[in-house]
């Protein structure tokens, strides 16, 4: 219940964080790549189920901090 989402609420910024540096430095990324990649960099604190990921690459690009490839919707670019 109400434990377990106070811990995904502080989880969230985990996740971008990691994205967003994941991000920086490769510019464009396949989605399924980038999910893999954040996971690995946070697997030693948590695993993030893949949902909570993508969920979060969402809530990046409706902010304006990524955006979705014209060519190919599967990949995301970063806006510096």
């Amino acid at each position: 219940g109400g434990a377990r989402k106070m811990v995904e609420e502080d989880r969230k910024p985990q996740i971008e964080a990691a994205i967003v540096r994941v991000m920086k430095s490769r510019r464009v990324m396949q989605v399924s790549v980038l999910v893999g990649e954040v996971i690995g960099l946070v697997k030693g604190t948590f695993r993030p189920e893949v949902g909570m990921v993508k969920q979060r690459i969402e809530s990046l690009i409706d902010r304006e901090f990524l955006e979705r490839d014209e060519g190919d919707f599967r990949r995301v670019r970063y806006i510096s």
